[in-house]
């Protein structure tokens, strides 16, 4: 999945970005591009890694 969203503002070590529909999501600084200003268009891409998702499961059962 990928959405398109814009830098609304800028609040010390946060940025808030604001989707399409209008929602506002806070995204810590240090996870977006380096020199990012207020007004940018970021593209967000979230995936599910189940290979991740299994190893971290087999992972726990192990620990335990």
């Amino acid at each position: 999945m990928q959405w398109d969203v814009v830098v609304k503002r800028i609040e010390g070590h946060q940025a808030v970005v604001s989707f399409q529909d209008g929602e506002e999501v806070v995204i810590p600084l240090k996870y977006l591009p380096l020199q990012c200003r207020v007004g940018d268009v970021l593209k967000i891409e979230v995936y599910f890694n189940p290979f991740e998702t299994l190893e971290r499961l087999f992972n726990r059962a192990e620990s335990i």
